[in-house]
């Protein structure tokens, strides 16, 4: 059996026969691959117990009962936000810790954030070159910054979307601060002079965000673009990317997110050239492997890279869990290919220990 964590109110739909296509579209799943599953929500864990009190799918005759059964050893989060509640934080801890549970695609929003994330990639071997200098705001930092780079971005450190960005531009004596909220953009020009004023007014809480160096990105057809490439775990336990797509700045000519007026571009060969592709290729894989050292449970990653004119690949963020408006994209199938190898693993290795505590005269 393999726990789909989902939301409260999907489960209750389900139950109430209003129905769901989340829990349609991993039923079937769970009949092409032999797979019973339970749908729960993190609030039906019971640590006394160790159960889990869900919607239960039987493949073999396709029934769905709300039951009470023994935490899954596997369990697939399906859900777009990040764990907050610590109740619910130290439930999955402790059924990893103690009962070796696996909760694939579980992260806390602390684990998460932008700057960490960052300063752990940096770390790594042959990753640091790739990732552009990035540290959290202060006056002096920005400042310095963007006295020697083309420009700076300023993000919150837990953002999504591409929203809430400023990018900060030098021209001699002055400067130019752009931002953009919610697909609107602003633009102003501030004198040196009145920077810190600026700054002070504007970041009331500036350990809240990053500040980052601005790539000199490619262009296609005269406009800035990067890439989001999906990088995920597979049915053989493998990395694989199973996705890339341009992203083009649009209606605001400093950011590509789609949120905020970018375009997507789905045929990446008229923009990367085969090695430029493969080279973007190898760099996501390593940077995977190195996430999931950290976070072993991660399996779904979004990496959004850039370009230079150079032809250098830049890691500009890694995003978990990315969104994806399709609730039966076929990303999410891989993501549960995933969870039946790895139930699958469970179950050999747990029938190897058994085989071997069996006397040889036994055998």
């Amino acid at each position: 059996m393999i726990g789909i964590i989902l939301s409260p109110t999907v489960i209750k739909n389900s139950l109430s026969g209003t129905g769901s296509p989340v829990v349609q579209f991993y039923e079937e799943l769970a009949n092409k691959n032999n797979v019973d599953l339970c749908f729960y929500s993190f609030k039906r864990l019971s640590l006394k117990t160790r159960t889990v009190n869900g919607l239960v799918y039987e493949h073999r005759n396709g029934e769905r009962a709300r039951k009470t059964v023994p935490v899954p050893k596997v369990n697939l989060y399906r859900g777009y936000s990040y764990l907050k509640n610590k109740e619910s934080i130290d439930k999955v801890r402790y059924f990893i810790k103690n009962h070796n549970k696996v909760f694939l695609n579980v992260l806390t929003n602390e684990e998460r954030g932008k700057y960490s994330v960052h300063k752990y990639l940096e770390t790594v071997d042959d990753l640091g070159p790739s990732l552009p200098e990035t540290s959290t705001l202060s006056f002096s930092k920005m400042k310095d910054m963007a006295d020697r780079y083309d420009k700076v971005y300023i993000k919150p450190k837990h953002s999504c979307k591409g929203n809430n960005i400023y990018m900060l531009e030098k021209s001699g004596s002055a400067f130019t601060m752009s931002h953009i909220k919610s697909a609107n953009q602003t633009v102003k020009q501030i004198p040196d002079t009145e920077l810190r004023n600026y700054y002070s007014s504007t970041f009331k809480t500036p350990g809240r965000f990053i500040v980052q160096e601005g790539i000199n990105s490619r262009k296609y057809k005269n406009q800035k673009f990067d890439l989001r490439v999906f990088t995920q775990k597979n049915k053989s336990g493998k990395w694989q990317v199973t996705k890339i797509y341009v992203r083009i700045a649009d209606e605001c000519p400093f950011v590509s997110n789609a949120d905020q007026g970018g375009r997507l571009k789905f045929n990446v060969n008229p923009v990367l050239e085969p090695a430029i592709k493969k080279q973007v290729k190898k760099a996501c894989i390593k940077t995977a492997k190195a996430l999931e050292a950290k976070n072993p449970h991660i399996v779904d990653l979004g990496l959004d890279v850039a370009i230079d004119k150079n032809d250098q690949v830049w890691l500009i963020e890694a995003n978990f869990r990315p969104y994806r408006s399709k609730f039966d994209s076929k990303h999410y199938k891989v993501l549960f290919e995933h969870a039946v190898w790895c139930s699958r693993q469970n179950r050999d290795h747990q029938s190897a220990e058994k085989a071997a505590e069996v006397p040889a005269s036994e055998t």
